[in-house]
């Protein structure tokens, strides 16, 4: 191989997988460039329809503009516009579920979008015989359906929207005790040895004892105790000798 060899570099050519790439999008262009000069003529005519003077004095320009667009067109795809592609640059869009937001609004916002929808689909109905001068069929019953139920859509916008369910929550038990109603305060009944809670008599003064005392057994006990073995006092012997043991005091 010669030095001449070396210098000659190849060049590169790129291959499109797809040889009517650049056509394809040309008419897709020439499509769309169409299809919304008709969407702009469609909305001129219904507002010059609606008494919009502006609109009406536009609206010839905006149909040569259409006119213009849909030669383009064919020119490009060799064909003109399908009924299809008519009806989607005409048709209105479908209302639909925002991807974000509460559910409650966005719910809201479609019932309110969706009622609107259906009303002016038709109102347009009746429209189209209106513009023509002739008697609908059935008498525009059909239509005035129609524009009904959108309008009991809307209606359900004006019924407020049902609670929201509180979320459960677990009461701590170890808190502090302002967490508890008490309610008003009562008065504390104490309650002494040998004695009733209710209304029942009163306790005899020797069974009356202070909530502070003694329960170990000491020599006052002992010699009652004693006394207690000698009179053979079975019950107060038991009571006597229950306190062995004990500490001094029960609080």
């Amino acid at each position: 191989m010669g030095d001449d060899d070396e210098d000659k570099q190849p060049s590169l050519t790129v291959v499109s997988e797809n040889p009517n790439a650049r056509a394809d999008r040309q008419i897709e262009w020439a499509k769309n460039e169409a299809q919304g000069a008709l969407s702009q003529f469609a909305a001129a005519l219904l507002r010059a329809m609606a008494g919009n003077d502006t609109e009406a004095a536009f609206l010839v320009r905006h149909l040569a503009r259409f006119i213009e667009a849909l030669s383009k067109f064919r020119a490009e795809a060799d064909r003109g516009l399908s009924v299809a592609e008519l009806q989607e640059a005409l048709r209105l869009p479908q209302a639909e579920l925002d991807a974000y937001g509460d559910d409650d609004w966005r719910q809201r916002r479609w019932l309110r979008e969706h009622g609107m929808d259906v009303i002016v689909k038709g109102a347009l109905r009746l429209a189209a015989h209106k513009v023509l001068g002739e008697e609908p069929a059935f008498g525009g019953m059909h239509s005035e359906r129609v524009i009904e139920r959108g309008i009991e859509t809307l209606e359900e916008l004006k019924r407020p929207p049902p609670p929201k369910p509180r979320p459960r929550q677990t009461k701590n038990l170890a808190g502090s005790r302002d967490d508890f109603d008490l309610g008003a305060p009562t008065k504390k009944l104490k309650r002494r040895f040998g004695e009733r809670l209710g209304p029942s008599p009163a306790p005899r003064a020797s069974a009356q004892r202070s909530t502070s005392r003694r329960a170990g057994f000491d020599a006052s006990d002992l010699k009652e105790l004693r006394r207690a073995i000698k009179a053979k006092g079975d019950k107060r012997i038991a009571e006597l000798t229950a306190k062995i043991g004990k500490p001094p005091f029960d609080k």
